[in-house]
């Protein structure tokens, strides 16, 4: 074999190694943030033809609203069950939930953001509040830390009545699915 072609096949070999030894796709993260809003005072509007009023309603975000750094990184998101209506989320998580200051009526907002871009709205929904909100609701306990990972109720809410919550179409949420999807995070089977 020649200089030549060793030198060739030594260069070859190296350009194969330094490509596959580099990551070619940026992993795209999923977070949650919280609204740098939540902290304002909030007024009641009141649905005169419903008869009640309405708390926590459906919101539009944008990446100037978000909080500087996310609540919830990409680890402490273990699963969602599409089906079941459930969001498990790390020990670590659900007590970083815990710990901002509840509301009982106003819930806390936040928004699931891929890469900072907000793709799933809702709000943090305290599981003792008797006031009912009328959007997407993660519910927790707010009285008490957690040790290990917990499956909350993620659903939509339709007011105070505890029965007129609706399973979440997450289908109308395409982002948040594909990423789900390929990080192997839906359904919680495990």
């Amino acid at each position: 074999m020649s200089l030549n072609k060793v030198a060739n096949l030594l260069f070859f070999i190296a350009l194969l190694f330094s490509f596959s030894c580099r990551e070619i796709v940026e992993k795209s993260e999923i977070e949650i943030y919280t609204l740098k809003s939540s902290e304002e005072k909030i007024e009641v509007p009141y649905d005169s033809v419903k008869k009640e009023f309405t708390y926590a309603p459906k919101f539009e975000v944008t990446k100037n609203l978000l909080n500087e750094n996310p609540l919830i990184v990409s680890k402490e998101i273990l699963c969602l069950d599409t089906l079941s209506g459930k969001i498990e989320l790390s020990a670590e998580a659900i007590n970083k939930i815990i710990s901002l200051k509840s509301s009982m009526k106003h819930g806390i907002k936040f928004a699931i953001c891929q890469n900072k871009e907000p793709i799933f709205t809702g709000y943090f929904w305290s599981s003792l509040s008797s006031y009912g909100s009328t959007w997407n609701c993660i519910e927790y306990n707010h009285s008490k830390k957690v040790s290990s990972s917990v499956k909350l109720n993620i659903y939509k809410s339709n007011g105070m009545n505890i029965s007129k919550r609706e399973k979440i179409n997450f289908s109308t949420y395409p982002e948040l699915i594909k990423y789900l999807t390929e990080s192997n995070k839906i359904g919680c089977n495990k």
